[in-house]
């Protein structure tokens, strides 16, 4: 583990007010804030393509936030968890006084808490301009939220498999998995008559269809992160 990192894991962990949770979260946030601003700002940046009056430009934006999405994603959990184990670090954290479940919280707190607000912004920009702008279809919109919850879907099982495993191979084959399935996943949902009729309609249709999909992905994703927890928890220490 370099220098700078044991410092300020050492600073931050007698930073008692905010307990060892909260200690934890601001030292992965220090460590990577920098990267996280920059990737959302391309983000935006990607989502100003949208203004473009064209089809192309659609197509563009559209793909440019995906890999935006997915990329702000892979840095959290390969920067804050998979590194640790790579890097050797993980000794000097099982030496502090904290418990498996402690780092579990930490790590899901801080992954979760950066991740939701880039999500958050990215998604509300992509709807509002698909809403306003009078070259793009209202219809667009649900299957663009279905879609954009979909990664956040996958990076929480990513996220779960880097904390579970503690393995850079199988983040990396699971990372490799979900991104595959984006393109597979939207071409999927987009073969539903309750979301292909309505894609080039004048007014976002959130029927049963689309409804369904939504709260399917939900469920699916409250259950990876309760699994997360009850397999953490059944550890006795950090591997």
């Amino acid at each position: 583990m370099n220098k700078a990192m044991s410092t300020e894991v050492g600073v931050e962990m007698n930073d008692v007010k905010g307990g060892i949770v909260g200690a934890l979260v601001r030292k992965d946030w220090a460590l990577n804030k920098q990267n996280f601003w920059l990737f959302s700002i391309l983000g935006l940046l990607s989502v100003s393509i949208f203004l473009i009056e064209s089809t192309k430009a659609f197509y563009l934006a559209m793909t440019l936030i995906l890999c935006v999405v997915i990329l702000i994603g892979a840095l959290l959990v390969f920067s804050s968890v998979v590194n640790e184990h790579k890097e050797q670090t993980m000794p000097f954290i099982m030496s502090l006084p904290v418990t498996c479940m402690d780092y579990t919280k930490g790590k899901l707190i801080f992954n979760l808490g950066a991740y939701s607000v880039a999500w958050c912004v990215l998604t509300a920009a992509t709807l509002a301009v698909i809403a306003f702008k009078p070259h793009l279809s209202n219809g667009l919109m649900p299957i663009a939220l279905i879609v954009l919850i979909q990664l956040f879907v996958s990076f929480l099982l990513v996220l779960g498999t880097s904390l579970v495993t503690g393995s850079e191979k199988w983040t990396i084959v699971v990372t490799t998995f979900t991104n595959i399935s984006v393109s597979l996943f939207m071409f999927w949902v987009g073969s539903f008559d309750g979301i292909y009729e309505h894609l080039n309609g004048g007014v976002a249709v959130w029927n049963s269809t689309a409804m369904t999909i939504i709260v399917v992905e939900m469920a699916v994703a409250l259950f990876i992160v309760a699994t997360t927890f009850y397999l953490q928890s059944r550890k006795k220490d950090f591997i």
